[in-house]
């Protein structure tokens, strides 16, 4: 009798609404709005550049960027994202091919989603 096991890659996206809702009453809707907007631009930015830091096998620019991207992630309350950056920066000091790859993986959907929201806070900002 064999066994499939099958791995669930639609996992919940973590969000720090206090932290999001903080910053629409700290620097008003508009302005929150564009931070975000810009925030997206820069993960966008930053993910294309650490896709071929890791292509590359570029250990060193891997981290750093990883590190980048969890700073943004923590600055607009994109816990997931944080978390799975971290996952990012463990796997790319182990040199694990296949650990990298993986984690690589979940770091793009997750930010495939944080992309979404990001749209979606924009969308009802105005």
């Amino acid at each position: 009798m064999s066994r499939v096991v099958v791995l669930r890659q639609d996992e919940p996206l973590s969000v720090d609404s206090d932290r999001l809702a903080d910053m629409f009453v700290d620097l008003g809707e508009a302005r929150a709005a564009h931070l975000i907007s810009v925030s997206v631009e820069r993960l966008e930015e930053l993910m294309v550049c650490l896709d071929l830091a890791v292509v590359q096998v570029r250990p060193g620019d891997c981290v750093d960027l990883v590190g980048q991207i969890r700073a943004l992630g923590d600055s607009l309350g994109l816990i997931g994202l944080s978390i799975a950056a971290r996952g990012v920066s463990r796997a790319v000091q182990t040199g694990d091919a296949v650990a990298v790859a993986a984690t690589m993986e979940r770091l793009r959907r997750i930010a495939q989603r944080s992309f979404r929201i990001a749209a979606e806070l924009q969308h009802r900002s105005g």
